[in-house]
């Protein structure tokens, strides 16, 4: 589901616009002439942001344009976890795009049941493709795994037409028993 988030150019600097209650950003890309200085509501950036990570596609409204994007990098302060800054990488659906996109594994209820313990070492993957086809987030079933079990960025299930981008050995996640 493709999300529509409404944006504002910005002419002032970023620490006036948080005060006036909008989260900068910036939009770049090669869907772009120009890249975009924005300003976003900081409600509606929080609402998108509860669902929402870096990977994730949106559109993005300025200028009574609609611009497809690809969540490139948020920031958020360090003591009030609120978003600050926000990038979006502009695209169009059949262009080739690299996106780091978070994997969720499902099942640990399973392995806990078993005494066993999910050791999660790498909590995203690294992917290209044609920004349609793109995933928003990766599952992985663990719930069969056994003790000794690892799953390694080869072994994730990628859609048709999406390439891993991320080393092949690299472990995502391995089980082991609860001591």
């Amino acid at each position: 589901m493709t999300l529509l988030l409404n944006a504002m150019e910005r002419k002032e600097k970023a620490k006036k616009v948080r005060r006036l209650g909008y989260v900068p950003g910036s939009i770049y890309g090669p869907g772009l002439s120009k890249n975009i200085e924005i300003q976003i509501q900081e409600n509606e950036m929080c609402k998108f942001l509860k669902n929402h990570s870096i990977g994730a596609k949106t559109k993005v409204k300025i200028n009574n344009s609609e611009q497809l994007c690809v969540v490139k990098n948020i920031q958020y302060d360090a003591v009030s976890n609120k978003p600050i800054h926000i990038e979006f990488y502009a695209s169009s659906e059949d262009r080739l795009v690299k996106s780091k996109v978070p994997i969720k594994f499902k099942g640990n209820e399973s392995l806990s049941s078993r005494n066993l313990v999910l050791n999660i070492l790498k909590d995203e993957i690294e992917l290209q493709g044609i920004l349609k086809d793109l995933p928003e987030f990766i599952e992985v079933d663990v719930s069969s795994m056994e003790d000794g079990s690892v799953i390694t960025m080869r072994d994730v299930a990628l859609p048709q037409g999406v390439r891993l981008m991320s080393k092949e050995d690299e472990t995502a996640a391995s089980v082991t028993l609860a001591s």
